[in-house]
């Protein structure tokens, strides 16, 4: 079977982006398992490369064959950034116009069928505002570049998996945006998301509650009763198994032990608390409902460490590696 070729975006060139792919490739194992192709800036990779031991890179183009076998690592070169526009910890409207070429391009190559999978290198909301683009993130941009309507973002590592209803909103506006059918909705994407991508038969999640305690029977709030409780029973009508609304400060520890598959949370932090605290550094994220796949790393630009060699690469190894294990998946239920 062909190595699935996967197509990896460089993340903001100011922040720890084209270290960790770098990092992550120069790993033999990650070169075993996939062709990489690295849409990025040849420029500001040839500098973070200059003096370490990195793989060598070469400029590809639109046609050429990917992993030829000459061991080096194949870079789309979509901008041309001199050092003082790509500048280490210094984002910019420059590195957001060129932050958004990769990721366009790295959708349609995925969607033209030249690449498998999508993994990408961590960027900064605010670069892509200042470049002019209106986007929460990485997950609302390739939404509308696949023309998605539905997406949800699973964070995972080996002990937890994680699902979000909402993602990206300041905790008071949480409830507010919390409805029935959006909760529902993730139920859906999580479990066909088990079922397809890692083969879960007959998906078990378990559903957080929003408020203390679950609520307390109203005491502590409604959304409870309201939203969760009818997107729960929605769900199971279509014959998803989903347990709740539990009480989050306890619902963790029975999921990393085995008792669910994955647990769907109300807002950002909910979920991402207990997942860095076991996966901190190999954590990764993944889009659910998509037409492609798509993984990431899960933490952001460190603007602080950036041009430092500091940065550790597991997360992009382990996002690269999950898009390669999801792509051979994907290719052997073509077959069957």
């Amino acid at each position: 079977m062909a190595r699935p070729v996967v197509a990896i975006t460089m993340g903001d060139p100011a922040g720890i982006g084209p270290e960790v792919v770098l990092k992550a490739l120069a790993d033999p194992a990650v070169r075993r398992a996939c062709r990489p192709l690295v849409l990025g800036d040849l420029g500001v990779l040839g500098r973070v490369r200059k003096g370490r031991r990195f793989p060598k890179l070469k400029s590809w183009e639109a046609g050429e064959p990917i992993g030829a076998g000459d061991g080096a690592v194949a870079v789309y070169s979509l901008s041309r950034l001199a050092a003082a526009k790509a500048r280490p910890g210094w984002p910019s409207a420059a590195c957001g116009e060129a932050v958004y070429r990769y990721i366009k391009r790295g959708a349609e190559l995925v969607l033209s069928g030249v690449a498998d999978a999508l993994a990408t290198a961590p960027i900064n909301k605010s670069v892509l505002q200042l470049a002019g683009y209106k986007y929460a993130g990485h997950t609302e941009l390739l939404a509308e570049l696949t023309r998605t309507r539905e997406c949800r973002m699973m964070l995972l590592g080996k002990h937890l998996k994680v699902i979000l209803v909402t993602v990206h909103l300041p905790l008071m506006e949480v409830a507010r945006e919390l409805t029935s059918p959006k909760i529902r909705v993730t139920l859906e994407l999580a479990h066909q998301g088990l079922r397809n991508y890692f083969g879960i038969r007959r998906p078990r999640l378990a559903v957080a509650a929003l408020n203390p305690h679950a609520g307390e029977e109203g005491i502590f709030g409604r959304e409870e009763k309201e939203l969760i409780v009818p997107a729960i029973r929605e769900a199971a009508r279509k014959g998803i198994h989903a347990a709740g609304p539990f009480a989050a400060d306890s619902l963790f520890h029975q999921a990393v032990h085995g008792e669910f598959d994955a647990v769907i949370c109300m807002y950002h932090d909910q979920g991402l608390i207990p997942l860095k605290l076991l996966h901190f550094t190999d954590g990764v994220q993944m889009t659910l409902g998509l037409p492609i796949i798509r993984t990431s790393v899960g933490h952001g630009t460190a603007y602080d460490i950036a041009g430092r060699g500091l940065a550790d690469p597991t997360s992009m190894k382990e996002a690269i590696l999950l898009a390669t294990r999801l792509a051979n998946r994907q290719s052997q239920g073509r077959r069957q």
